[in-house]
């Protein structure tokens, strides 16, 4: 099941021959979609499973085996309540085998009374407990965390390495050579933009060619835009209500106690919650981001490479598009800081934007 990580070669080596002798606890380092989340739940699989049982491989790639226990909370701060929560975890026996594994996401949510908290914890978990933490700054961690765990790094996957997993999965090469090149770097991203988000895209580049300058055409992009960002955050939550059918559907099977089977729908819920709560954040700024790569595209000129391999260059002055981009990269501060408007941020962004009723040809 490691082929699942793909170009993570010394990683995946590292974590392979770890799982013979393990440590303690580990601190698995690197971009969200390099592949470092489908490495933790390899990992902990053999660390649970070292006879490569299929149950528990299965059960554990699909966040359902009692003995993993992922935390991944909704919150974008983990405070001191949720250490408390992982230790008591660290201290429970494990259910099915002689291994548990705590799996933390995020590890860089910490806040300093939290990860003290967990110091000792990581440093001497109990004999059958194995601890997990996954960064993608791993320098926001305590440094008295990051000396108590052995470190495995992972990279940013190249543009070839993602194009051939997503033909790989089944996925048309001309088009997964157009994700790849926008997905910069991430597997997860280019999987999303070749599914749920693949019309989002297509909604904000269109109304990039689409604006003509009048009040009239920003108002009908906007909306146009709105409805694609529902529709992106409606196709996630029915994916997550086919989830939570599905786990009903196994613990009923499975006749687990009713405490680990609670436990498991909580950890399943959170995963949900905090999924839910950044998917609508996260599809506007993908389509900001789309937003940004048309420009680019046109600012660069039709003699250079594009990011868009699969539209024509919108016509447009140099002038324009850095006004355009600076407009964008605003729109994507605002975001961050505050809690804006949806509708209004996109009908001020689209304002700004440069009219364009002419394409280019590639």
């Amino acid at each position: 099941m490691w082929e699942r990580v793909a170009g993570q070669e010394r990683a995946v080596a590292l974590l392979q021959h770890a799982a013979e002798r393990p440590v303690h606890s580990y601190l698995l380092a690197g971009p969200r979609g390099s592949g470092v989340e489908e490495a933790a739940r390899c990992f902990a699989a053999a660390l649970i499973a070292p006879d490569a049982d299929e149950r528990a491989w299965d059960l554990t790639l699909r966040g359902r085996h009692p003995d993993v226990v992922e935390v991944d909370p909704p919150e974008s701060m983990l405070r001191v309540e949720t250490a408390k929560v992982i230790v008591e975890e660290a201290h429970r026996s494990p259910i099915e085998g002689d291994r548990k594994v705590i799996v933390l996401f995020d590890a860089e949510r910490l806040n300093e009374a939290a990860a003290n908290k967990l110091l000792k914890t990581i440093e001497e978990p109990p004999r059958t407990t194995h601890i997990v933490l996954l960064t993608a700054a791993p320098d926001e961690l305590l440094a008295t965390i990051r000396s108590r765990c052995q470190r495995v790094d992972f990279g940013t996957l190249d543009e070839q390495t993602v194009r051939a997993k997503l033909v790989e999965s089944g996925i048309d090469p001309a088009h997964a050579a157009t994700v790849a090149r926008l997905a910069g770097g991430r597997l997860d991203r280019a999987h999303a933009l070749a599914g749920r988000l693949g019309p989002l895209r297509a909604a904000f580049t269109d109304a990039a060619a689409s604006l003509d300058g009048t009040g009239a055409a920003v108002a009908e992009q906007a909306e146009l835009l709105q409805s694609a960002i529902a529709a992106s955050v409606a196709e996630l939550e029915a994916a997550h209500d086919r989830e939570v059918a599905d786990l009903a559907a196994e613990l009923e099977a499975a006749g687990y106690p009713e405490r680990t089977a609670n436990a498991l729908k909580r950890r399943l819920g959170e995963r949900h919650k905090r999924a839910h709560r950044r998917a609508r954040t996260e599809a506007l700024v993908e389509g900001i981001t789309a937003l940004e790569t048309v420009y680019r595209d046109a600012l660069a000129g039709p003699d250079a490479p594009a990011i868009n391999i699969d539209r024509p260059l919108v016509a447009a002055q140099p002038r324009s598009c850095d006004e355009a981009l600076r407009m964008c990269r605003a729109a994507r501060d605002v975001l961050g800081e505050f809690n804006p408007s949806e509708g209004l941020l996109l009908e001020r962004l689209l304002l700004h934007l440069p009219g364009s009723t002419v394409k280019l040809p590639l």
